[in-house]
């Protein structure tokens, strides 16, 4: 018995911390806790602040909670006993937005909502473990029929079937709605959905950064594998034999200095088509370097940027 409530805490602490880690910075489809770039965001330089926090105006204070109070109707949330706002602008994502954390008497945060410069929900979260409440969601289309109401309630403009887990030792849900324009994945941006036990809201994260103008041209399959296999032969020299790619597609993109020591230190605030190139290595090089990942420009077929799998 003790061993297992000793990984139920464990997977429970896990949980939080991913849901945590989801709603205050990221969404785990890999992607940012905002949407739109701020006036005055600079880019994140190595070493520097990630995130800036400042008091707003008592005007923009009563908007972002009469924002707050709608959420948290919709979400089931708690009303706080006071309310704190702030602009909070990540320098990392290149984003802002405005925070809203609620507290209980006693001083305890109970919750947070984050909201875009247009009022959009962009990101929240319950804290505290909260095991029981209600029944227990039955199986995964009852999951997904639940998320699909939050996230119409609250207008998260999510589209298609979301993807469904269930959290190790019935620990709740997630449920993620990537992001699709005409056709092409926008990599790292959607919506996840993280539910209690009971189908209530645990956290949540949309993530909808803003896309460059779609090249007047864009390079066809044949000439893409081709600048892709010439880039691999760049970067691996004669070990260039023992990389061979796995998969290739289009997608939007955030450039990046995975292969350029000299570019800057965040990713790309606006996100480009790109061609992806996934390339999975053999030999010896796989003892150290179990894959690569390349944006090539789908209409020049620069490299912008990529990711390494060790």
């Amino acid at each position: 018995m003790r061993t297992r409530m000793n990984r139920l805490a464990r997977h429970r602490g896990a949980r939080m911390a991913a849901a945590i880690a989801v709603a205050v910075t990221a969404i785990a489809l890999g992607i940012p806790g905002g949407t739109s770039p701020g006036d005055a965001v600079d880019r994140f330089v190595a070493g520097g602040p990630v995130t800036e926090r400042t008091p707003v105006t008592p005007e923009r204070a009563a908007s972002a909670l009469a924002l707050a109070a709608a959420a948290r109707t919709r979400l089931g949330l708690p009303e706080p006993a006071t309310s704190r706002v702030e602009q909070v602008v990540d320098r990392f994502d290149g984003t802002t937005y405005d925070e809203v954390t609620g507290r209980d008497r006693t001083g305890r945060t109970l919750h947070l909502e984050r909201f875009d410069a247009r009022g959009r929900l962009v990101g929240a979260v319950a804290f505290g473990w909260q095991a029981t409440g209600g029944p227990p969601v039955a199986n995964a289309a009852a999951a997904r029929a639940r998320g699909d109401r939050l996230a119409a309630d609250l207008g998260l403009d999510t589209s298609g079937t979301p993807d469904v887990r269930q959290g190790p030792s019935d620990t709740g849900w997630t449920l993620t709605w990537p992001r699709v324009v005409e056709g092409v994945p926008v990599m790292g941006d959607g919506v996840r959905v993280d539910l209690w036990p009971d189908g209530r809201m645990h956290a949540l994260v949309r993530t909808e950064r803003p896309l460059a103008v779609r090249p007047s041209v864009t390079l066809d399959e044949a000439t893409a594998r081709d600048r892709a296999n010439a880039t691999l032969a760049t970067i691996f020299g004669s070990r260039s034999g023992q990389v061979a790619i796995s998969t290739l597609g289009l997608g939007w993109v955030a450039p990046n200095d995975a292969f350029d020591p000299t570019g800057p230190d965040a990713p790309g605030a606006t996100l480009r088509l790109a061609w992806v190139a996934e390339a999975r290595t053999s030999g010896e090089l796989a003892e150290g370097l179990r894959a690569v990942k390349l944006f090539l420009d789908a209409g020049t077929g620069m490299l912008i940027g990529g990711d390494i799998l060790r």
